[in-house]
C-alpha cells in the first residue's frame, strides 16, 4: 500500500521534505507547535471548549513556555466523528503547520483516523478522549491520558455486583465504544457470576428513548448499566429514565461520565442518588484537586468547574511538556515517546503514570454518587476508591 506521503505528494520523500518547508514557512527557533484536534462546532462543541480551558490553564501557569520554548497551540475542528476528516487535519497540521506534537481527539474514530499520519511522521499524539480499549495498539506514538471503557466498567460492575446487582441489562450507544462497553460489562459480570439479561443498543443521536425504556421495564431486572456519549444524548436518556419512573420503581441506574456536572442542571434532581464510576470528580477531596479547582475558578470564573475533559487536556499538556524537556525541544518522536513510558506525576485526579508497555494511563477509579453539594447544586461525590487501576483489557489480553 502506498504511504500517505506518497499519496499526498505523489513523488516521494525528497519532494515531501521540500513541500513541508514550503507549506510551513519559517519557524521561530524557540517555538514549538502543538496541534489540538477537537470538536469546535456542532452538537459536541463542548469538548473543544473544555480542551481549550485545560490547555490554556496549563500554559498560563507556565508563562506559555516549556524549557525555554514558546508553545504555540494550533487548533483544528474535527467537525464530527469522521476518521477521514481527522486524518486530513492531522496531515495538514504535521506537514503544512509543522506541529511537533498532537493532543486532543474527541471520539474513537477521529483518533484512530490519524494513526497512519502519526506513524509515518513519528508524531506523538497524546489523546484526551476516545474510550475504546485497543486504541494505543494502533500506533506506537499514541499515548492515552483519558480512560478506557474497561477501566471504569470493571470497577463499576464489581462494586454493583458486590452490592446486590446479580441480574442486569445494558443500554449502550450503538458505535465502537458502546460495543467495547458491552464486552466489558458482559465479561466482568459473567466472571463474577452475574447474568446479563439483555444488551439494548441505541442509535447515535437518539432523542426519543421510550421504546428502549419500555424494554427495560419488560425485562424485569432491577439494575441497568448505561453508556451514552457525554452531552445531549446522555442527559436526555437519564432524564427520560427518571421521568418514566424507573428509579422510583426500584430499578437502579449505573453509569460513568454520563452525569457530568455540566449536564446535571439539565437533568435536575432526578439524577440524585445515581452511582457512577470514573477517574475524576471536581469534588475529589485531595489537596492537588482542590488547588486545581481553585486555579480553574480564578481563571474562568467563580462558578466554573473543571470537567473530565478540561482536566485531561491539562494532563495531556503535562505529558507534552515532559517530552519537550526530555528531548531538549528537538523534533524526535521516538525519544519523546520513550520518555513518556513510565512517566509519573500528581494529577488533579490523583497519582498517575503512563504504563511503559501499553502507553495507557494508570489511575484511580472512584465510585461516585450524585448528591447536593454547595449552594444546592448537584455533583458527583466520590465515596470509594479503586487505586492504581491498570487498563483491564490489556491486562486480560496479556494473560491469554
Amino acid at each position: 500500500m502506498q504511504s500517505f506521503l506518497g499519496r499526498y505528494l505523489g513523488t516521494g520523500a525528497v519532494l515531501f521534505a521540500a513541500a513541508a518547508l514550503a507549506f510551513a514557512g519559517p519557524a521561530k527557533a524557540d517555538e514549538i507547535k502543538v496541534g489540538l484536534l477537537s470538536q469546535y462546532s456542532g452538537t459536541y462543541s463542548w469538548w473543544g471548549q473544555e480542551y481549550d480551558k485545560g490547555t490554556e490553564l496549563f500554559l498560563s501557569e507556565h508563562g506559555g513556555k516549556v524549557g525555554g520554548h514558546t508553545i504555540n497551540m494550533v487548533r483544528r475542528d474535527e467537525g464530527g466523528a469522521s476518521p477521514q476528516r481527522a486524518r486530513q487535519l492531522a496531515q495538514e497540521l504535521v506537514v503544512r503547520d509543522k506541529v511537533q506534537y498532537l493532543v486532543g481527539g474527541a471520539f474513537t474514530p477521529t483518533v484512530m483516523g490519524t494513526a497512519d499520519i502519526v506513524n509515518q511522521t513519528k508524531t506523538p499524539y497524546v489523546f484526551v478522549n476516545g474510550a475504546t480499549a485497543n486504541m494505543t495498539d494502533k500506533s506506537p506514538y499514541f499515548v492515552r491520558v483519558g480512560y478506557t471503557s474497561w477501566a471504569y466498567c470493571v470497577p463499576l460492575i464489581t462494586w454493583a455486583y458486590e452490592n446486590g446487582a446479580h441480574k442486569a441489562v445494558t443500554v449502550t450507544a450503538d458505535y465502537a465504544p458502546g460495543a467495547d462497553i458491552v464486552d466489558a460489562f458482559n465479561d466482568t459480570f459473567k466472571k463474577l457470576g452475574g447474568a446479563m439479561v439483555e444488551n439494548i443498543k441505541v442509535p447515535l443521536g437518539t432523542t426519543d428513548f421510550s421504546t428502549y425504556l419500555q424494554r427495560i421495564s419488560d425485562s424485569g431486572v432491577k439494575h441497568v448499566f448505561m453508556f451514552m456519549p457525554v452531552g445531549p444524548m446522555s442527559a436526555g436518556f437519564i432524564k427520560a429514565y427518571q421521568e418514566r419512573g424507573l428509579s422510583k420503581g426500584g430499578i437502579a441506574l449505573y453509569a460513568g461520565a454520563e452525569t457530568q456536572e455540566s449536564d446535571l442542571p439539565a437533568i435536575g434532581d432526578s439524577a440524585l442518588g445515581i452511582v457512577t464510576a470514573l477517574h475524576y470528580s471536581p469534588y475529589l477531596d485531595t489537596k492537588a484537586n482542590k488547588d486545581f479547582v481553585a486555579k480553574y475558578k480564578a481563571k474562568f470564573g467563580k462558578d466554573a468547574l473543571p470537567s473530565l475533559a478540561s482536566m485531561a487536556a491539562y494532563d495531556a499538556m503535562t505529558v507534552v511538556a515532559h517530552m519537550i524537556e526530555a528531548t531538549g525541544g528537538k523534533n524526535d518522536g521516538d525519544k519523546a515517546i520513550a520518555s513518556a513510558k513510565g512517566f509519573a506525576w500528581e494529577s488533579p485526579r490523583g497519582p498517575v503514570s503512563i504504563d511503559p508497555e501499553t502507553r495507557e494511563i494508570v489511575q484511580n477509579i472512584y465510585m461516585r454518587r450524585v448528591e447536593k453539594v454547595a449552594d444546592g447544586a448537584l455533583g458527583n461525590v466520590p465515596f470509594f476508591t479503586y487505586k492504581a487501576v491498570s487498563e483491564p483489557w490489556h491486562v486480560a489480553q496479556k494473560a491469554k
